[in-house]
């Protein structure tokens, strides 16, 4: 009864962080070890996002591609004091494309024989499985620990910049993640904070451009290593029963993105500026209310919020803060818990820093869960 309970609640915020901070996508989430005994979960979100503005008077059009999160974890009790999860999740993630006729589509420099041609873009793909373990004391609290591996790639293409190509091969680093957890099971009470490290990957790189007149037309291409970091962040997490069958839950989540800084040397020289940065970190909450309907059933809402910075923003994220409505709903089958959930996100309206102004946006985020008991 209580399993399917927090199930609904944790499927009601959505499968995805989807426009959370711009670039988070799965939260990076420890619940599964809170999990009686051992189970194995399987998890999986899709985004539609619709994300469009203007440029000098030219429409942008939606400039956001759909995308799904998929999850999958797996948790062990090696004893009554001594929990083990394995957790695989895309904590980050970016596809974004704009039209060929935006300003900043157009090359203005004549491509040369093989130059580069295309829209302004950005990929980011990250995948990272987390080893973690869960040592329990008396009076109910524990401590948290582990290692993430964390695999990463990047495409960005900025045509206006002579048709500026940068292209990062896939590369695998390491981070670590602790934490502290209270429970107070009578109540359905608890309360976690875990930290994430920031992740640094020194990538094997490309740039490209083309060559501007007077000198011959021409195709540069050079090729070295880039350095970006991925934040660290905080998740506060909670939850207590307020009165019979109902859960009050809540989170806060903090990521510091001003450490994350694409900066290639090429484009740095040509622009005199970074390719990608963050002036603000963010704060994102969470707050709902779960209700079991039935001894099957159980049900939950949530309302989440990230505050609008103020600042401009990057045309490879142009969107500011959100606030969102999330519905969830658990059916528990013997050792199953089967959950669906769907999101509504109203997207912050942002100003860019070439003066793009992007506003009226939003994104809908469905999710599926199933979460097996082993024993």
């Amino acid at each position: 009864m209580r399993k399917a309970l927090l199930q609904a609640c944790a499927l009601s915020v959505g499968a995805t962080g989807a426009y959370a901070g711009g670039l988070d996508r799965s939260g990076q989430g420890v619940n599964i070890l809170f999990e009686e005994g051992s189970v194995v979960q399987l998890r999986l979100g899709y985004v539609n996002p619709d994300v469009s503005g203007e440029q000098n008077g030219v429409p942008s059009g939606n400039v956001t591609n759909d995308f799904f999160t998929p999850g999958l974890a797996y948790k062990h009790s090696f004893s009554e004091r001594v929990d083990f999860a394995l957790i695989y999740d895309q904590p980050f993630g970016a596809d974004i494309e704009y039209p060929t006729d935006y300003p900043l589509s157009i090359n203005p420099v004549p491509p040369a024989i093989g130059g580069r041609t295309g829209v302004l873009a950005a990929t980011a793909d990250v995948d990272a499985i987390t080893a973690l373990l869960r040592y329990k004391f008396d009076g109910g609290f524990s401590a948290i620990g582990g290692i993430r591996a964390q695999r990463a790639s990047a495409n960005v293409t900025v045509p206006i910049v002579a048709g500026y190509e940068f292209d990062a091969d896939a590369e695998t680093d390491f981070g670590y993640v602790v934490g502290v957890a209270w429970e107070r099971p009578e109540i359905a009470a608890r309360v976690s904070l875990t930290y994430n490290s920031k992740i640094t990957h020194k990538f094997s790189s490309t740039e490209s451009f083309n060559q501007a007149p007077p000198v011959p037309a021409a195709l540069v291409t050079i090729d070295d290593e880039t350095e970006v970091e991925t934040p660290q962040s905080v998740n506060l997490d909670f939850q207590t029963g307020v009165a019979p069958k109902t859960l009050l839950f809540g989170s806060i989540r903090w990521v510091d993105w001003p450490q994350t800084v694409l900066a290639p040397d090429a484009y740095v020289g040509i622009v005199g500026d970074n390719l990608v940065d963050y002036e603000d970190e963010t704060f994102t909450y969470t707050l709902g209310l779960g209700y079991q309907f039935s001894e099957e059933f159980s049900g939950a809402v949530s309302v989440g919020y990230e505050r609008d910075t103020g600042s401009i923003v990057s045309n490879l994220g142009p969107t500011n803060g959100f606030w969102s409505l999330g519905v969830g709903g658990t059916y528990s089958i013997e050792n199953a818990q089967i959950s669906g959930g769907v999101r509504y996100t109203d997207v912050g309206d942002a100003t860019t820093t070439t003066g793009g102004e992007f506003s009226g946006n939003s994104a809908w985020s469905v999710g599926f869960q199933i979460t097996y008991s082993l024993g």
